[in-house]
C-alpha cells in the first residue's frame, strides 16, 4: 500500500505543485493562537486527537454532518477559514465536500470586553458574511468547542437553536417577543452578543441584530468531555480505535490515542493538513497501529474526456448528454464563461481556457484574485498585482501590456463594447474593448466603489461609499454617462444601509435596511434620481429585485413573492409562495418562476395576478436563481443536481447529477445547444442540450 500523499492537481494544467496545500489553498502566511501555544494546552491536544480518531475511523465528527464522512483536517487554518483553531473537510453522500470551521476554547466569557470574545466572534463572523451561500445551504458550518462547564456557552447554545429553528430574522424577532420564551440570563447573553458584533460591524448599527442572527443560526456549540472526572469524549474514541488496532483490544486503542495526542502537538505549530494518507504515515511503525487498509475517500480521480454517442437522424433527444468533462483544480471553481469557441473557468488563483468544442486546454495563467474576470471581444479582462487592467486572448492566452484602466477584480462589468471598472484609488473608469482606449477615469469623485457597476440605457450606476459623510458607511448610488463618465445623479442612502439593487429600464430599484430593523424597497427614477416610491417588505429580501416591462418582482426570505408597479409602486400582489426562498425568481412572459428552498420545488406564478399557475416537487431545496434556456427552465439543488421543466407539458424532463457547485457565481454558460458547467468535485464539463 501507498501511502503518498496527493495534491489532487491534474498533469494537464500548468501549475507549481508546491504553491498549493492539499485543498489547493496556498501556503499559510503565518502562525494562528492555536499553533503559537494560546491552544496547546492537554484539552486542545486531546480534542484534536478526538477528530484525527474519526478521520482514522471514517466515522461521523459531531457537528459536521452524520451522513458526512470527514476527509482532511487543517489544524490552524487560517488561510482556509478565519475561524482558525480547527477545520474539518468531509465528504458527504453526494460527492460535496462539507467544512466544519471550529473555534476551541475552554471556557469563552463571551462579553464585550473580553478581547479573546471579540476576537472569536469577529472571526465567525467574517467566516459567515465570506462564505454566506455556503453557510446558508448547510455547507460550510460553524462551532464552538468548549467545556460543558462553561455557562456563557450554553446560554449561547440556546440562542443558537432558537435562530436556527427560525426561518427569517423577522421571525426570530418574533420569538423574542414572546414572554417567557427566554430566560432572563439567556436574554442578557443575547445583548452582549449583539454589543460586541456592534464592535465589529462595519455595517450601520442598524444591522447589528440582524447580523447576530446570521452568526447564531450558522454556529453549534461543542462540548469537549476530556477532562476530570468526565472523559466521556475520550471513551468514545478509544471505542472506535479498536478497529484499527492488531488485536481490537482496549489497551492498544488507549495508547493509540495517546500517539495521536502527541501528533496534534507536532501538526499545530505547521498548520498542517492531514489527510488518511498522511496520518497512516505517520503512525507506520507502532505496535499498537494496525491499519484497515481501505483507500482515502480523497484519492484523486484521474482526468478523462467522455464522448456522446449520436442521436440516430431525424430524432430529437428528449434529454441532455454528457459531451466531455476535464479535471480543474480545486472544487470550489466560479461557473464558466463562453464567448467565441472558448470556455473560461477561475479556479482558485488559475484562470483556464479550454476549447469548447473538444475540451482540449488552450492555456493557463496563475493571475488575479480569484475573482471571475470580464470575457468580451476575443479577450479575457483582470487586473494585475498592481491593479491594472490586462487582457489575455482567449484564443492563445497572450497578454496585452497594463491598460490604462485601473480596475479590481469583482468590481467590473462590460456593457455594448464598454469596460466599466472600479478602482480604489481611481473610483469608476471605462474602456472601449475593442480598441483598449481609456474612454474616461475617475467617475464619482475618486469614491469607493464596492460592487460591479451595472449599465443601463446609456447610462452605468455604481454604489459607492462615501467617506466623507457624517454618518459612518453612508452609501451612495450614482448614475453616470456610460461613454462621457458624466455624473447624471446621486442619491445619498442616509441611515439605510443598501442590502440589494438593480437597474431596469424606467427605475432603479433598491432595498435598504432602516434603522428600526425593517427593509425596504425604494425606487429610483432612472433619469433623475428621484425617488418614485418606497414600500416597507414582510421580511428580509431573498435577492435583489427583478425588472420587467412593467413590474418590479421581489422574494424575500420567509417565502413571499410580490409586485409592485414600475412607475406608480401599486403593489400588484403579494403571496405566499413557499415556505422559505433563497434566490431571485425567473420572470418570463409566461409566468414568474420561483425555485423555493422549502419546500424543494419549482413554483409558477400568474404575472399579473400572482395566482399559482403550477408547481412540481423536486428532491432539494433550491438556492440559486432559475434560468431559461431553448424551451427549458433549469435550476440547481443544494444537492448539486441541475433539474429541467418544460413549461409547456409542466413536467420534469431531466435531472442532470452535474454535482453544481453553488458557491461558483453565475449561471452555468450556454453556447450553441451546449451547456458549461463546473463542479464541486472539481470538473468541467460540457453538455449538449435537447
Amino acid at each position: 500500500m501507498s501511502y503518498r500523499r496527493d495534491t489532487g492537481i491534474p498533469a494537464a494544467l500548468p501549475v507549481q505543485h508546491a504553491a498549493l496545500q492539499q485543498d489547493g489553498s496556498p501556503e499559510p502566511a503565518g502562525a494562528g493562537p492555536y499553533s503559537t501555544g494560546g491552544g496547546g494546552t492537554v484539552l486542545e491536544h486531546r480534542y484534536g486527537a478526538v477528530l484525527l480518531s474519526h478521520l482514522l475511523t471514517g466515522t461521523p465528527v459531531p457537528g459536521l454532518g452524520d451522513a458526512v464522512t470527514p476527509v482532511r483536517i487543517r489544524f490552524q487554518g487560517r488561510s482556509v477559514s478565519r475561524v482558525d483553531d480547527i477545520v474539518v473537510v468531509g465528504t458527504a453522500p453526494n460527492k460535496k465536500e462539507v467544512v466544519l470551521s471550529i473555534g476551541v476554547r475552554r471556557k469563552p466569557k463571551l462579553v464585550p470586553s473580553e478581547a479573546d470574545s471579540v476576537k472569536l466572534i469577529g472571526d465567525f463572523l467574517h467566516v459567515a458574511r465570506a462564505q454566506r451561500a455556503l453557510v446558508d445551504s448547510g455547507r460550510w458550518k460553524l462551532a464552538l468547542a468548549v467545556v460543558p462547564s462553561c455557562i456563557p456557552a450554553q446560554q449561547l447554545r440556546a440562542l443558537a437553536e432558537m435562530a436556527s429553528a427560525t426561518g427569517s430574522w423577522t421571525e426570530f424577532q418574533d420569538r423574542l417577543r414572546r414572554p417567557g420564551s427566554l430566560q432572563t440570563a439567556v436574554r442578557n447573553r443575547l445583548t452582549q452578543l449583539e454589543a460586541i458584533v456592534a464592535l465589529l460591524a462595519p455595517e450601520p448599527s442598524a444591522q447589528t441584530a440582524r447580523e447576530t442572527w446570521r452568526l447564531l443560526s450558522a454556529l453549534r456549540l461543542v462540548e469537549m468531555r476530556l477532562e476530570g472526572a468526565d472523559c466521556t469524549d475520550r471513551t468514545y474514541s478509544v471505542e472506535r480505535l479498536r478497529a484499527v488496532t492488531p488485536q481490537r483490544s482496549n489497551e492498544a486503542a488507549h495508547a493509540l490515542f495517546a500517539h495521536l495526542a502527541e501528533q496534534v502537538g507536532a501538526y499545530a505549530p505547521g498548520g498542517a493538513v492531514v489527510d488518511l494518507s498522511r496520518l497512516h504515515a505517520d503512525l507506520q511503525g507502532l505496535d499498537c497501529f494496525a491499519p484497515s487498509g481501505r483507500p482515502s475517500p480523497a484519492a484523486a480521480v484521474p482526468a478523462r474526456t467522455a464522448t456522446v454517442s449520436r442521436p440516430r437522424p431525424g430524432r430529437r433527444r428528449a434529454h441532455a448528454r454528457l459531451r466531455w468533462e476535464v479535471r480543474l483544480v480545486t472544487g470550489a471553481a466560479h461557473q464558466p464563461q463562453v464567448h467565441d469557441g472558448t470556455v473560461v473557468v477561475v479556479d482558485d488563483c488559475w484562470t483556464l481556457a479550454f476549447d469548447a468544442g473538444s475540451g482540449d486546454q488552450r492555456w493557463g495563467k496563475k493571475a488575479g484574485s480569484g475573482q471571475r474576470p470580464v470575457v468580451a471581444g476575443g479577450a479575457c479582462f483582470a487586473s494585475d498585482l498592481l491593479g491594472h487592467a490586462r487582457a489575455w486572448d482567449l484564443s492563445t492566452g497572450q497578454c496585452s501590456a497594463p491598460l490604462a484602466l485601473r480596475m479590481q477584480d469583482g468590481l467590473a462589468s462590460v456593457s455594448d463594447g464598454v469596460l466599466f471598472a472600479g478602482h480604489p484609488e481611481t473610483g469608476l473608469s471605462a474602456c472601449d474593448v475593442t480598441s483598449k482606449a481609456m474612454l474616461w477615469s475617475g467617475a464619482g469623485d475618486r469614491l469607493q466603489v464596492t460592487a460591479a457597476p451595472q449599465a443601463y440605457g446609456g447610462m452605468v450606476f455604481a454604489l459607492l461609499q462615501d467617506r466623507a459623510a457624517s454618518a459612518p458607511g453612508q452609501q451612495v448610488l450614482a448614475a453616470f454617462g456610460a461613454r462621457s463618465g458624466h455624473t447624471v445623479w446621486r442619491w445619498p442612502s442616509g441611515s439605510c444601509a443598501i442590502a440589494h439593487w438593480s437597474a431596469g429600464d424606467q427605475v432603479l430599484a433598491t432595498v435598504v435596511d432602516t434603522p428600526d430593523r425593517t427593509q425596504e424597497i425604494v425606487a429610483l427614477d432612472r433619469a433623475d434620481g428621484e425617488v418614485l416610491w418606497r414600500h416597507e417588505l414582510p421580511g428580509e429580501a431573498a435577492a435583489a429585485p427583478v425588472h420587467t416591462g412593467t413590474a418590479v418582482h421581489l422574494t424575500t426570505r420567509c417565502g413571499r413573492a410580490l409586485a409592485w408597479d414600475t412607475r406608480e409602486g401599486r403593489l400588484r400582489w403579494d403571496v405566499q409562495a413557499a415556505q422559505r426562498i433563497r434566490a431571485a425568481p425567473l420572470v418570463t412572459g409566461d409566468g414568474v418562476n420561483i425555485a423555493a428552498f422549502a419546500p424543494g420545488r419549482l413554483v409558477v406564478l400568474d404575472p399579473h395576478s400572482g395566482g399559482e399557475l403550477w408547481s412540481r416537487p423536486a428532491g432539494g431545496a433550491f438556492t440559486t436563481t432559475p434560468f431559461m434556456w431553448g424551451d427549458r427552465i433549469w435550476a440547481g439543488d443544494r444537492t448539486g443536481v441541475l433539474h429541467a421543466w418544460d413549461p409547456l407539458t409542466r413536467r420534469s424532463t431531466q435531472q442532470l447529477p452535474v454535482r453544481w457547485s453553488e458557491e461558483g457565481g453565475g449561471w452555468p454558460a450556454v453556447e450553441d445547444r451546449r451547456m458549461f458547467v463546473s463542479t464541486c468535485s472539481g470538473w468541467l464539463q460540457a453538455w449538449e442540450l435537447p
